[in-house]
């Protein structure tokens, strides 16, 4: 979807939608070191969850790294709030996404976010901005979490951050050429019994398909799941129920998708 640089618009209730519509990027004065993706008329849904998303090498530019990727999850109803700024070339913090977490469920209901609702809210990020999203794993306001390409960095902290986390866990890799496909799959036999959980790997190596148009590969299964785990939408759990995922190319294993 094409996205520009602007100012929000007022909000108005109005029925939900199922199906995409275009988006917009900028920086609120609100919160000055993040970036915020949403459709452009934010009253199309009655009710928009939260994403905050983390970038890759924990970069400070949101849109340089995963631009598309982050406008696909947007235009299907979902605000994103991503780490950094457009252009910026410096890095973020664990503390920018807790920033983020703390921002949407302050405002969540008021004002011009009169419709986004911070109680479906994920936690998410590729590379280094996965690490960012599993630091939030003892935050109670996350209610999912996605990790891409990415995974603890030491098999000595996978019990402890994957023993705290008891909500859906996806994780999005690159296959065996990916560089943290040991460790994401190392995460994936970690999660709590009971947790419904999914690993995917499409044979792509650690970059994914993030600028691709769309986000590629990965922008299709990472909406697919923030519209299933955010949004209840079942047509989106059919990506990985009914066979959707794998007729993409994803080699995949799932546990208690069901408990969902």
């Amino acid at each position: 979807m094409k996205s520009i640089l602007a100012y929000a618009p007022a909000l108005a209730l109005a029925q939900a939608v199922v199906a995409q519509v275009p988006t917009t990027y900028y920086v609120h004065e609100s919160l000055p070191e993040h970036t915020l993706f949403h459709p452009e008329n934010l009253s199309d849904f009655e009710s928009l969850p939260v994403l905050v998303w983390g970038n890759g090498a924990c970069s400070a530019d949101p849109v340089a790294g995963h631009g598309p990727f982050l406008e696909e999850v947007a235009s299907w109803g979902i605000l994103v709030i991503a780490l950094g700024t457009p252009g910026n070339g410096g890095s973020t913090s664990n503390e920018q996404m807790t920033q983020a977490i703390d921002w949407a469920s302050e405002n969540a209901g008021q004002g011009e976010w009169a419709n986004i609702d911070a109680t479906k809210l994920a936690a998410a990020g590729m590379s280094c901005g996965g690490t960012q999203a599993y630091a939030q794993n003892q935050d109670p306001r996350v209610t999912a979490f996605g990790i891409f390409n990415s995974g603890t960095l030491d098999a000595s902290q996978t019990d402890a951050t994957l023993g705290a986390i008891n909500v859906p866990i996806f994780f999005f890799l690159g296959g065996p050429t990916d560089i943290a496909y040991e460790n994401g799959m190392r995460d994936y036999e970690a999660v709590n019994a009971g947790v419904p959980s999914w690993v995917g790997n499409f044979d792509v190596g650690h970059g994914g398909t993030y600028l691709d148009p769309d986000g590629g590969v990965f922008g299709t299964a990472g909406q697919s799941y923030f519209r299933w785990v955010l949004r209840g939408e079942t047509e989106a759990s059919a990506y990985f129920l009914d066979g959707g995922a794998e007729a993409d190319g994803w080699q995949t294993d799932s546990k208690d998708l069901e408990s969902i």
